[in-house]
């Protein structure tokens, strides 16, 4: 199940200086994302960059190469906030993309929390991405989930913003003894692929390993080593449209919390669980004990073209349409809006 952004005006009248929503970016905002321009990480980095709409072919960063590591999360450096990035994925091997940044690491592991938005009146959580990119491979992760009540989602995900294709695990407060195994292929939203399985205790409790093994011909799903759940390609074609419905983009690794009970969007809240228990001092907390990345190698098949909805643009009521010329002094950066 995957939600829709929700909140992007409201946090950027919150915490940006100027916004471009305009089609062409300049050279003081090159990149470009989803309505937006900026020249940091979460614009630029290669994936959430769309490079048509950039201001030049080489204003997107170019992707990082898979990288066969284990991550413990023994130091503060293995997930920092994204504005913070460098652009060395080497030194840093996950990046929040929030702000506020709501993941840290701490006691040898990724904890990344929700708390209550009154303003957005639901929960706000947290991303956290790969710095390298992920094409074929097999990732395992141990996770505790943060989803112990109706409408908290957990996920693990591998997925390619530009062209929407996308493999995941998901945990739903409202099933916390099961967790959900979905595909996605080039931005078409299809729930009905979905397949449930029960891990056999509480997913919030105790820590199970998680895998994805993705190849060219074959994606498989594992819980604590047991194939849970496999895909062949050759059974996703479609006869239509002379096309396999398969994912196949170069991708990034990722983990996040957010609330789908308090989301607005029914069936949303349906598949979550709703409404989302809040309290004055009530927080989720999803835990990653260490992920473990072997890369697969070059692709067999050519990966789909991106097709890449249309952006979100704000009235101009609320932020100017277009930045200064070059002879005035450039505009602040904003900050990034979140992405759920």
């Amino acid at each position: 199940m995957k939600l829709s952004v929700f909140g992007a005006a409201a946090v950027l009248a919150a915490a940006s200086s100027q916004v471009l929503a305009q089609s062409t970016c300049n050279q003081w905002a090159p990149c470009f994302r989803e309505g937006y321009c900026d020249s940091n990480a979460m614009f630029c980095l290669w994936g959430l960059c769309d490079p048509v709409k950039s201001f030049n072919s080489t204003s997107c960063w170019q992707p990082e190469a898979c990288a066969t590591q284990t991550v413990s999360f023994d130091s503060a450096a293995d997930a920092i906030p994204i504005k913070a990035y460098s652009g060395n994925p080497s030194t840093n091997a996950f990046l929040s993309v929030f702000e506020p940044n709501h993941a840290s690491v701490a006691n040898s592991n990724l904890a990344m929390k929700m708390t209550y938005d009154a303003a957005q009146k639901k929960g706000f959580g947290a991303t956290v991405t790969a710095s390298h990119t992920f094409q074929y491979g097999r990732v395992t992760a141990r996770v505790k989930t943060a989803s112990v009540a109706p409408g908290v989602v957990s996920a693990f995900i591998i997925r390619n913003d530009q062209t929407g294709d996308e493999i995941d695990f998901e945990w739903v407060g409202k099933d916390p003894n099961e967790v959900q195994t979905n595909y996605y292929f080039n931005n078409v939203l299809d729930y009905t692929k979905m397949v449930r399985y029960n891990v056999g205790g509480n997913t919030a409790a105790e820590y199970h390993e998680y895998t994805m093994d993705w190849s060219a011909e074959a994606l498989v799903w594992l819980v604590d080593g047991k194939v849970i759940r496999t895909l062949n390609r050759k059974d996703t074609f479609n006869p239509a449209t002379n096309t396999y419905a398969y994912p196949t983009s170069k991708s990034r690794i990722s983990f996040s919390i957010w609330d789908g009970g308090n989301s607005g969007a029914e069936g949303t809240q349906q598949w979550a669980g709703y409404p989302t228990p809040w309290g004055p001092n009530t927080m989720y907390q999803m835990f990653v004990d260490s992920v473990r990345i072997s890369c697969g190698g070059d692709s067999t098949h050519p990966p789909t073209s991106p097709s890449v909805s249309p952006p979100v643009t704000l009235p101009s009521s609320v932020y100017p349409t277009s930045l200064p010329s070059s002879s005035v002094t450039p505009p602040k950066k904003c900050i990034p809006r979140p992405h759920y």
